[in-house]
């Protein structure tokens, strides 16, 4: 098997939460088969709002000075990408928001002047640029709301919508999404230890011939 990059983009102060722990266990499995495993949680850089200023839709990077290009760099060298949030008020923390705003003209070409229909001029080319397309994709999340009620008052759903919709940006593949539901009793017996082997074996699972096996991992049931 090919050696691969795996990136996993946390949005969580809680270094030890179950988000954090989580991303880690698919970093481990991933690299009990000798891929590159990495971890970035985003609250340890410096990344300022974007200002919509579309300069990186030319330059193809951001214009402003902070830690958020060297995060960029990474993220499109891998081959898979960990996008880890917990879910805030039924949609991402912030900062996941502002890592996904930063990016958008350095991931989405507009093309050049397309057709005009009805006096609205349509754009060229509109899709992801080649250099980030063809990852594959998890989701890690956490919410309090227990199942199935997480999934009658849409809990969750806003932030793996937030997630999902800029994993398509990007011409990503999604393959496992993983979402840990009543995080306020984490510590009812067995559970937090069935979550992280779910999170493991998704990684394990994440290059190997048992893609087809996704199905075995997923405990999503809210999504």
């Amino acid at each position: 098997m090919d050696k691969k990059k795996i990136v996993a983009v946390v949005a969580t102060k809680r270094k030890n939460g179950l988000v954090s722990t989580l991303a880690s266990k698919v970093l481990e499995g991933a690299a009990s088969n000798g891929h590159d495993a990495e971890l970035i949680n985003l609250y340890d850089y410096k990344m300022d709002y974007c200002i919509g200023c579309w300069a990186c839709e030319k330059k193809g990077c951001c214009v402003l000075k902070d830690d958020f290009n060297a995060i960029f760099e990474k993220v499109k060298a891998s081959d898979a990408l960990i996008l880890a949030a917990p879910v805030y008020w039924s949609n991402v923390p912030g900062i996941m928001k502002t890592f996904f705003d930063r990016q958008c003209g350095s991931v989405i070409s507009h093309g050049g002047n397309g057709k005009v229909i009805l006096g609205i001029r349509l754009p060229l080319g509109f899709g992801p640029r080649e250099g980030v397309t063809g990852k594959k994709a998890v989701f890690v999340s956490a919410c309090t709301a227990p199942w199935p009620y997480t999934m009658i008052i849409d809990e969750s759903k806003g932030a793996i919508r937030a997630l999902r919709n800029y994993t398509r940006k990007i011409g990503a593949d999604i393959v496992a999404k993983l979402v840990y539901t009543d995080s306020r009793f984490k510590n009812v017996k067995g559970k937090k230890e069935r979550y992280e082997k779910k999170a493991y074996a998704i990684g394990e699972k994440l290059f190997s011939d048992a893609n087809v096996s996704y199905g075995s991992v997923r405990i999503n049931n809210d999504l």
